[in-house]
Formats: C-alpha cells, structure tokens, sequence
C-alpha cells in the first residue's frame, strides 16, 4: 500500500467531523466530543496525541465511536462512489481508530492510581503506508 497521505490533517478532519455530527447535549458525550477536538487539533501539526490520563477512559470511548460512526455511516457512502483515496483513508481511520482507543487505556493501565489526575499519556499515531493492525507484505511472520 503507498502512504494514503503525507500527514494526519486528514484524519484530524475526520475527527473534527464526526465531533461536529454528534448530539453533544450528553454531558458525558460532550467531554468525548472534546477530546476528538483537542487530537484533532494536535494532529495538524503532529503525529502523536498526548491527554490527561484522567480523560484517558473518554478519549478511547470516543475514538471507538469514531470508527463506528466511519464504518456504519460514512465508508458505504464511499464504497458506492468508489473512490479509492476515501476509500484508503476510511479504511486506515477506522482501523487507527480502534488502535488509538485501545493503546489510551493500556497506557492508562500504567499510571499509578495517585498519579491519574496528572498523568500525561502520549499516543504516536500508526503509520499513513498500511492498515493499522496490518502486516505490510516485507513483514517476516513471527511466532510472538
């Protein structure tokens, strides 16, 4: 797979856009909402997200409604058009996604308890040339 683009401005905009099309009138969806906004706003710039370990349980809820609102909503829409880039950019957000949302909470994992509310965790986002979760085709098979 060639790199679906050189820098995540792309999926910043997919964040900011699935923030935009959520009902935010959920205080607890709010606070999900906000932490998209605040990635999304470090990923113009950047390859990593960095967030309070005490938000670390919104961020992930967010990020895995992210993919769900890619996959259900937005990625049919694509594949009816057929547009390859999209379709590339889709696949790679919603695997990435997941990825981000599950590496929040082992990160949170080890945080020392008294810590939680200080605590920085920092997310380096998966690479533009393949499918988070996926092996490229140079990659030998391992056994760990």
């Amino acid at each position: 797979m060639t790199k679906i683009s050189e820098n995540y401005k792309f999926y910043a905009g997919f964040l900011r856009f699935v923030a935009a099309k959520t009902d935010k009138s959920n205080m607890t969806v709010n606070a999900m909402m906000a932490e998209l906004n605040q990635a999304a706003d470090q990923l113009e710039n950047g390859s990593r997200i960095s967030l309070l370990a005490s938000r670390a349980q919104a961020a992930s809820r967010a990020f895995a409604g992210v993919a769900q609102f890619l996959q259900h909503r937005i990625l049919p829409e694509a594949q009816a058009h057929g547009d390859q880039t999209a379709l590339s950019q889709l696949e790679w957000a919603i695997a990435a996604s997941l990825q981000i949302g599950r590496a929040v909470i082992l990160h949170l994992d080890d945080v020392e308890p008294e810590q939680i509310s200080t605590a920085i965790i920092e997310i380096k986002m998966p690479p533009l040339d393949r499918i988070p979760g996926m092996h490229s085709q140079d990659d030998n098979p391992t056994l760990h």
